[in-house]
């Protein structure tokens, strides 16, 4: 069986340490990289030809990263991409981007199997209700 091929890029060195020594011990995971943030391009993915993009940085909501993130998702949509940070969220963002025949019976399915977003009493709701946005 073929290793995954992982592009890790990173904008905090520590991390990126020792995400190549997890990374680096496991078998069935070939690490590609490191790249620093800035010297990330989609240039890199055709010459790393990964199977995933693991982004690491201080923070799981980077904007930096998210702008990335993006590019990749709309020029290789196929290339899934994990986002991770030290922000403290205990989170792992997983992106992927799925092409859909142009039917509208698919579109409404597919909203259809969608989690709603949008929980009960949440404070976007609840200011919503009060008329309130945050526009502040």
């Amino acid at each position: 069986m073929a290793a995954h091929r992982i592009l890790l890029v990173s904008t905090h060195p520590l991390l990126s340490e020792g995400l190549q020594r997890v990374l680096g011990a496991m078998d069935d995971l070939a690490l590609v990289g490191p790249l620093a943030l800035e010297r990330f391009d989609l240039d890199s993915l055709a010459g790393y030809a990964p199977d995933v993009v693991l982004f690491a940085g201080e923070d799981d909501d980077d904007p930096a990263i998210g702008a990335r993130v993006l590019s990749i998702l709309q020029h290789a949509p196929d290339l899934p991409v994990i986002q991770v940070g030290l922000s403290g969220h205990n989170v792992v963002r997983v992106y992927t981007s799925h092409t859909l025949p142009a039917r509208s019976v698919d579109l409404i399915d597919t909203i259809r199997a969608l989690r709603a977003r949008v929980a009960r009493g949440s404070e976007f709701e609840q200011g919503a209700m009060r008329g309130e946005d945050d526009a502040d």
